[in-house]
């Protein structure tokens, strides 16, 4: 028998804080497949955020269904869901007084039995996380004291030592400056390429998105307004419709696709 391809698919889901208000998620489809780097975008509003919590279990649909791999999320244990998703969300508490290493292991809770010591394949997974995302220097600081890209390599490399075949993202380059963000998208790029990693993030910059996602899920009023490969997506007609606004294509050397501009009136 063919092995299926591991997928996180959405099915009519309909996500309504109260009846007085009108659904956040309202009537979504849509199919994640193992490979690929997804990146969602949309205006302010769209329903990024929730869509990732209804895919993470954080939230209960008010209608509809997400699977993983094939079974209803409802279905599966909580501990055995943080064994295949892996999720860095866009606030992280910096406040809290643990090292580095300390951060990082906290990926291998999800194997682990309370109060039981840390195993040698927990260290092997927390060792090789550490120095895929190079934070092996970092490793006796605390978080407290670090920078904001330095903080979001260790996050990541928790995410890595978790050793889950999905990673999904809530705005990770947000609070960084433009070398941080390239830094660490480059090193998400690599964790599809060379550890086979799936990756889900939600992000605001066009271009960072279209310089490293394969596909793009673009959202609009609570729904999936597209979704599909970059190449099939990255218009002009499509991204007028989503923002509201016109945009120029620039092409620049060495850049297999092209930089986007809004223009402004």
């Amino acid at each position: 028998m063919e092995e299926r391809l591991q997928q996180i698919s959405a099915e009519n889901i309909v996500w309504q804080p109260s009846k007085k208000k009108a659904p956040v998620l309202d009537h979504i489809d849509l199919e994640l497949k193992e490979g690929c780097f997804y990146g969602i975008l949309g205006p302010n509003g769209a329903g990024k955020t929730s869509l990732v919590r209804q895919l993470l279990r954080f939230k209960d649909s008010t209608s509809g269904t997400v699977s993983l791999d094939y079974t209803d999320i409802r279905d599966i244990k909580r501990n055995d869901i943080a064994k295949k998703l892996a999720f860095l969300p866009q606030i992280i508490n910096s406040s809290v007084d643990f090292t580095v290493q300390e951060v990082v292991a906290m990926g291998r809770e999800p194997y682990r039995k309370n109060f039981v010591p840390l195993s040698n394949e927990d260290i092997k997974a927390i060792d090789e996380a550490m120095k895929f995302t190079d934070c092996e220097k970092l490793r006796d600081k605390s978080i407290s004291f670090i920078s904001g890209g330095e903080r979001q390599r260790v996050m990541i490399a928790r995410t890595i030592a978790q050793d889950t075949p999905w990673i999904i993202l809530d705005e990770p380059v947000s609070s960084l400056d433009i070398t941080h963000q390239t830094q660490l998208m480059r090193l998400l790029d690599n964790l599809r390429n060379e550890k086979k990693k799936t990756v889900v993030a939600i992000l605001h910059d066009i271009n960072l998105a279209t310089g490293f996602c394969t596909h793009l899920v673009f959202m609009k009023n609570g729904r999936v307004f597209k979704e599909g490969a970059v190449e099939e997506l990255l218009t002009q007609e499509n991204l007028k419709e989503l923002y509201d606004m016109e945009f120029e294509f620039i092409d620049v050397e060495g850049r297999n696709r092209p930089y986007v501009v809004p223009k402004y009136l």
